[in-house]
């Protein structure tokens, strides 16, 4: 990542919006995944113990993922994100799904390289505090099929067992209350290595 933004004059940089957030993002997971490793076990637990679950599982198993394995998607979402490709245009509807799925009860968690990398939208967990992946996605289903198969593969390749990919007709009347109630009520009842794809289009 450094060697990505080096060459980039300082005003470059800025004018990119989801770079820069991303970057912000990023040295701020680092700098507490750090911290904690230098903790004596016990104590690492106790400040672990102190996040929600979806934090947790971010901090604990995909962060940490991400930073010693190779990102296949890494070139492409650093082109996209430097020619201003990534619009983030899904951002109100994923804060209004968090807004539905944490007034239930729920927690979530979002992250850019999660978005990016791993096909996570939201990181949500129910009552059972069991984080889980979800996916959003509006395209058509003839499109949808190719990228729900990217889906699937890239949540094996991160090691994530659980996950839902949700299709949606952007045009129905509060698909965004559908699509929290969705992700809530199954967050607790998908078991391990298991993947489904739900349908919201009428």
């Amino acid at each position: 990542m450094n060697r990505w933004i080096a060459s980039k004059k300082t005003g470059q940089l800025i004018s990119k919006k989801h770079v820069m957030q991303l970057l912000e993002e990023l040295i701020r997971d680092s700098i507490f995944w750090l911290e904690i490793q230098l903790l004596p076990k016990e104590d690492r637990e106790f400040e672990l113990s102190l996040l929600t679950p979806t934090e947790r599982y971010w901090y604990e198993d995909l962060f940490p993922a991400w930073i010693n394995e190779k990102d296949p998607k890494k070139v492409i979402w650093k082109k996209k994100l430097m020619a201003g490709i990534f619009e983030g245009s899904d951002i109100s509807l994923i804060d209004q799904v968090c807004q539905i799925i944490e007034s239930s009860g729920g927690d979530t968690f979002n992250s850019y390289i999660a978005d990016l990398s791993m096909a996570t939208d939201i990181i949500v967990s129910g009552l059972q505090q069991i984080p889980l992946s979800i996916q959003l996605t509006s395209v058509r289903n003839e499109l949808a099929q190719t990228k729900q198969q990217d889906w699937l593969r890239t949540l094996q390749y991160w090691g994530i067992k659980r996950g839902i990919f949700i299709s949606f007709n952007p045009m129905l009347h509060q698909v965004e209350l559908r699509i929290g109630q969705e992700a809530f009520q199954h967050s607790d009842h998908i078991s391990k290595n298991c993947y489904l794809k739900i349908d919201i289009d009428r």
